[in-house]
């Protein structure tokens, strides 16, 4: 199987020569570069709408060109853009469609609004999938950016990774280009002295990474992956335990995400968890919500209103008073009862002196069994609300 998903290395054999006209309209163009253009056209035969991808010819390889088309035509996933078509050539490109998005791409997504906490684990979960499915075949993509992944449903619920320029084998030899960006990890973007470095698929973990965090934030986390860059030093400090605050970016996260991103953004190629990790905190909160504790004060001030009317009223009060009512509704407020455990240490606390000591040791022997079932059924609670997560709609996703 490996093999199959190699590449002709000669790449010598003569591409058809052909114009874009024969078989396809010219809609309107999508984006260019130094490198070329990308089309938006309509298929002469069936109508279908397509982009296609012209590289200059002057400007690229024309083996590279054939290794990336062969990838795109050979993977087959569901989270990867595939060409439709044949690769050719006309007089100043080489051409070859590939699947179209009509929503466009994540950067431009980025740009114009922002991404929720569901919506970014969609992605986080599209995007490990397809790196999974490549890195099964001992692939890297290497170029894993917003602006490589296209959107196919507004809501994010199918995204695909396209871009299969850099896409090679691991361990495969590869110039050093000095990058510096935050989505380069730091074993390529130090000024080393040595002419290259070895792929891996940990390369494609970091830009994991960074991509759920850019998703999340809307920005990225540092400018550059280099400890001269004051966010990043702050993070490697923190992410090797030289520090213990959190730094400023990531104080949102919960504490499963840190976790993940330690693991993915670990400064060490070799020691970086692979992409399918992601799977394992999809159930899990990602980002720290702000509670509003009021609703449950107001329901423990119910409790002691309906077990001990005079609680937290004065014995000059009248309790038929409807706005003396009202002030000791909105006593607790105040945070006079902020668990079950207080909240019956404060019944206790009111009980009448004259009860006998077989009382008091009856009703001590119940305070102590009820505070031990009111904290498991407390913590039992917190656990259920902080394990529910708004990602179980995700689950069907795929038929939005």
């Amino acid at each position: 199987m490996l093999a199959k998903m190699e590449p002709r290395a000669g790449g010598s054999c003569d591409l058809p020569e052909e114009s874009l006209s024969d078989h396809y309209d010219i809609l309107n163009i999508i984006s260019y570069g130094r490198m070329g253009k990308i089309y938006l056209a309509a298929t002469r035969v069936t109508g279908m709408e397509v982009a296609l991808k012209a590289i200059c010819r002057d400007m690229c390889r024309r083996r590279d060109v054939q290794r990336e088309y062969h990838y795109a035509s050979h993977l087959n996933h569901p989270n990867l853009a595939s060409a439709t078509a044949r690769l050719f050539q006309t007089d100043l490109y080489i051409v070859f469609p590939i699947e179209y998005a009509p929503y466009g791409d994540l950067w431009s997504h980025l740009s114009s609004r922002t991404i929720d906490e569901v919506q970014t684990r969609w992605v986080a979960e599209q995007v490990a999938s397809a790196l999974t499915y490549l890195h099964g075949f001992q692939l890297v993509h290497g170029s894993i950016t917003p602006d490589n992944i296209l959107i196919f449903r507004p809501n994010l619920s199918i995204i695909k990774v396209t871009d299969f320029g850099s896409t090679c084998r691991g361990g495969t030899f590869m110039r050093r280009q000095h990058l510096a960006g935050p989505y380069s990890p730091p074993e390529l973007s130090r000024g080393e002295g040595a002419e290259g470095y070895y792929t891996g698929i940990s390369l494609d973990s970091w830009a994991l990474g960074i991509l759920i965090i850019h998703c999340l934030t809307g920005s990225k986390p540092w400018a550059t992956t280099d400890v001269t860059d004051p966010e990043y030093a702050a993070f490697r400090n923190w992410q090797q335990v030289k520090s213990i605050r959190v730094p400023r970016t990531f104080k949102r996260f919960t504490v499963r995400l840190l976790r993940l991103l330690r693991r993915l953004l670990e400064p060490h190629g070799w020691a970086r968890y692979p992409a399918k990790e992601v799977f394992k905190y999809l159930e899990d909160d990602w980002l720290i919500k702000s509670r509003d504790r009021s609703d449950s004060q107001d329901f423990n001030s119910s409790l002691v209103l309906m077990h001990h009317p005079q609680s937290y009223s004065s014995v000059n009060e009248d309790p038929k008073d409807p706005q003396q009512e009202c002030d000791t509704r909105e006593q607790p407020s105040q945070g006079r009862v902020s668990s079950p455990r207080r909240f019956l240490a404060e019944l206790l606390r009111f009980t009448s002196p004259n009860s006998s000591a077989k009382h008091r040791r009856k009703n001590h022997s119940w305070h102590k069994s009820s505070c031990s079932s009111s904290s498991s059924s407390s913590f039992s609670w917190l656990n259920s609300s902080s394990s529910t997560s708004s990602f179980s709609t995700s689950t069907n996703y795929s038929s939005v």
